[in-house]
């Protein structure tokens, strides 16, 4: 029986499903917090609790994708990549290592950016309590002492702004595999 068919071919058709579908949600999200409301967070007119609130998405995706990437991605590998020495020994496998790191680094990255974020309205906050809450809008109460949304998009820019270059990577990278890259 080849991978593909019977119950193990619909689990793996499965795994793709998931897989590809939380990427692209990831892949996604982060574009879209880099180019539609960085920008408009950095010259202030998009309002703080806006701007907080999609970093909060993004991270909440980010979270969420950090689960199903690897499981759906981990078992596509077991399936696929037998001997795991194809892994390290052709250029589809290379793909596969890249994606792995690309997702490993963007995973920080984004995580770093609204931890930043959220030390400027809460200086003390720590990294258990980060994890617990990530940066929800209500963290915002305290008034005009709390930094406005240029401020934040100061802060989260680079961080956020190298996202959307490994979002970008990773979608290249998904195409190549996608196109056949050949072993």
């Amino acid at each position: 029986m080849s991978p593909s068919t019977g119950r193990n071919g619909v689990l793996l058709t499965t795994a793709f499903v998931f897989h590809v579908l939380s990427g692209a949600l990831w892949t996604g999200a982060t574009l879209y917090v880099v180019y539609a409301t960085l920008p408009r967070a950095a010259d202030g007119t998009l309002g703080r609790e806006a701007f907080v609130d999609a970093a909060h998405r993004l991270l909440m995706v980010t979270r969420w994708t950090g689960v199903v990437l690897p499981v759906t991605g981990a078992y596509m590998i077991w399936r696929l990549y037998a001997p795991l020495e194809a892994l390290a020994t052709t250029r589809r496998g290379w793909a596969v290592l890249a994606m792995l790191s690309l997702w490993g680094v963007m995973n920080g990255v984004v995580e770093l950016g609204v931890l930043r974020m959220r030390r400027e309205v809460d200086p003390n906050v720590g990294w258990g309590r980060y994890m617990a809450e990530g940066f929800p809008v209500d963290r915002l109460a305290g008034g005009a002492s709390v930094p406005g949304s240029a401020r934040l998009a100061s802060v989260a820019r680079p961080y956020l702004l190298a996202s959307s270059v490994l979002a970008v990577l990773l979608l290249v990278d998904a195409a190549l595999l996608a196109g056949g890259v050949p072993g």
